[in-house]
């Protein structure tokens, strides 16, 4: 396993992971774009509330399913073409919204989940082989921040194309995007999986699936992605509740403090780790739900997505991170898929739980009890780090003794 680790380049900045940021960030604008125009198109066409929401629920549950298998069968066998299958499929998919009914909507969107697992597990086990050990958090960093990017400027786009045009432009566009990323990751080179050999001689269990270093860092991952499913979830309805039109301009706050502070978030969780990033990423999270649970004007809006962004920014790769790094080298891709499965059952259990608490009490106390999510992710990284220096404490006195 060391002499792996010796042969992958100290740098950074290769030309394989450039493209892999470039194929990451249109992949997943793709998929985003999707993400608040498909329930309205479902409602434009007839459908029930209920038919709206399966449109969104049974694609994510889908999705988190097919991780179960994704992560560990990306350790034993080449990731990149998994990666284009789910890629195709997500495309495919995508083209029949075009002429299909919204019963066949809802059973294709089933189909896509299958894709989404593919093509975004692929894209975390490819960065992880392709970043270098000693730049993990800042490799990680930018591979997130290519997510973040495409989630903060999709629902713009996508809400501007269909209020313009209509369901069918926001498809082909989203094809379009598709295939650009394809082409970015058809050059990228990934080094060559020494563990293939070995593993591929093993049987699949589901126990295989789960990468149990990587359960704390998810777990935390889970109750942070719970927060940012409110947002993008609600926010357009919060704007109605407040009558702000320019409700998008929380998502411009959003990205421009993140695209700020990511150059060098991921340098610190090098040299220091995590604790110094997730305490005060956590406070300035619950900040920023907190403002925007009492905003009222677009100069409010503005400090609150500061205040999560930052916070969003660098907690969620760092996260990602941790867990990658807390895993043993031929697990990398269980790690992910755990981890990513985390950020899936998030948005199932997120978009249920926020929309009904909505229901009964409105938006800005919706965003008040989401901020309990980020105190509860503080309190259960605390006991962790307080485990975590009694057993250093008992270790030391262990070897004082001997």
């Amino acid at each position: 396993m060391k002499a792996n680790i010796k042969t992958r380049t100290s740098k950074l900045w290769t030309k394989s992971y450039i493209l892999m940021l470039f194929s990451n960030l249109f992949i997943y604008l793709a998929f985003y774009m999707l993400t608040p125009t498909l329930p309205a198109y479902a409602k434009a066409s007839g459908g029930s509330n209920l038919e709206a929401s399966l449109v969104v629920s049974t694609f994510s549950i889908t999705s988190l399913l097919i991780r179960l298998f994704t992560g560990s069968i990306m350790d034993k066998i080449e990731i990149k073409p998994l990666l284009l299958v789910g890629s195709i499929i997500l495309a495919g998919s995508t083209l029949s919204f075009i002429w299909l009914p919204l019963d066949a909507i809802i059973f294709v969107r089933i189909i896509q989940g299958i894709g989404w697992g593919l093509a975004s597990t692929g894209a975390a086990a490819i960065f992880s082989n392709i970043i270098p050990v000693d730049k993990r958090g800042e490799g990680m960093g930018y591979y997130s921040l290519s997510m973040i990017i495409s989630m903060a400027l999709s629902p713009i786009f996508a809400i501007i194309i269909m209020n313009l045009y209509s369901f069918k432009n926001i498809a082909l566009t989203s094809i379009a995007l598709v295939v650009i990323g394809v082409i970015f990751l058809s050059q990228v080179k990934i080094p060559k999986n020494t563990f293939n050999e070995k593993n591929l001689k093993k049987k699949f269990s589901l126990a295989d699936s789960f990468e149990k270093k990587a359960a704390l860092p998810s777990l935390l991952c889970f109750l942070l992605v719970i927060t940012l499913c409110g947002i993008m979830s609600y926010i357009m309805l919060y704007g109605k509740e407040l009558k702000i039109s320019s409700i998008w301009i929380y998502f411009v706050g959003y990205l421009s403090i993140i695209l700020v502070t990511r150059p060098f978030v991921g340098k610190i969780f090098d040299k220091r780790g995590h604790v110094v990033i997730i305490i005060p990423g956590s406070i300035s999270l619950i900040i920023g739900l907190i403002l925007l649970s009492y905003a009222s004007s677009v100069p409010a809006l503005v400090i609150a997505s500061l205040f999560y962004g930052l916070g969003y920014g660098a907690v969620q790769p760092s996260l990602q991170a941790w867990a990658v790094n807390r895993s043993p080298e031929n697990r990398k891709g269980a790690a992910n898929g755990t981890f990513l499965s985390a950020m899936d059952l998030a948005y199932t259990v997120g978009s249920v739980l926020l929309g009904s608490i909505a229901g009964y009490k409105g938006y800005a106390i919706m965003y008040r009890v989401s901020s309990v999510f980020i105190i509860l992710l503080l309190v259960v990284y605390s006991c962790m780090l307080y485990r975590s220096n009694i057993n250093k404490s008992e270790k030391l006195e262990k070897e004082e003794v001997a």
